[in-house]
């Protein structure tokens, strides 16, 4: 069985939710300038209805600076420059805290490379994914990490086998809803899973996942 959250679709522009019109939700590095955790932040973003994709990627986009998008893109945009280096995803959650309360909350979480710790993961995504939440997830591979975004899961007999996201670092064609897949415990030692994209794959672990949601 096969889940994905709930609201995107495939249209003629790629995978989209609809938020007053179509939007495409994959950003790929060169759509904005910055690093993977702000892209797939802000792909969580659109997917949570809170910005449209003109908003993300149209960097002439202005908001009033006393509003929330307005402290937002202030945080993100203008004294970080998208931090080209990076972010902990506890650094995240204490920048939308502080600019983003109003619209949303958010919950960061660090995994140890243990099986349980693994395990926890796959429950804190499931949970996510059955309540129709994206899950921003950092994969740690052997020389460095990567930020994406997991939309869907993939149940064989009761347990999860594959985890869909959405990376920024490639390309999507026009009829998927995902460019790469984790592929739960068949990696080697340390790096339990593997991580395939249709470039290359990697043995990795999930180190770190932001949940956002956006307030009622």
């Amino acid at each position: 069985m096969i889940k994905i959250i709930r609201g995107l679709d495939i249209t003629a522009l790629g995978v989209c939710v609809y938020n007053r019109k179509w939007q495409s939700v994959h950003l790929q590095q060169g759509d904005m300038d910055g690093a993977c955790a702000v892209y797939s932040m802000m792909m969580n973003l659109i997917v949570l209805k809170v910005f449209t994709r003109n908003q993300v990627t149209n960097l002439n986009t202005s908001f009033k600076g006393n509003t929330a998008k307005g402290r937002l893109f202030k945080e993100f945009f203008v004294k970080e420059g998208l931090c080209r280096d990076g972010f902990y995803f506890s650094e995240i959650k204490e920048k939308l805290s502080h600019s983003f309360a109003k619209e949303v909350m958010s919950s960061a979480r660090q995994y140890m490379i243990s099986q349980s710790a693994q395990a926890s993961y796959v429950e804190e995504l499931k949970k996510g994914i059955d309540d129709n939440l994206p899950l921003v997830t950092a994969i740690t591979f052997k020389g460095g990490a990567h930020a994406i975004l997991a939309i869907g899961y993939e149940e064989e007999e009761g347990v999860i086998r594959k985890i869909f996201c959405l990376d920024p670092g490639h390309a999507i064609s026009q009829t998927a809803l995902w460019n790469s897949v984790i592929i739960l415990n068949e990696g080697k030692g340390m790096y339990c899973h593997q991580y395939v994209t249709d470039k290359d794959d990697e043995n990795v672990f999930v180190s770190e996942t932001l949940k956002i949601e956006r307030k009622k």
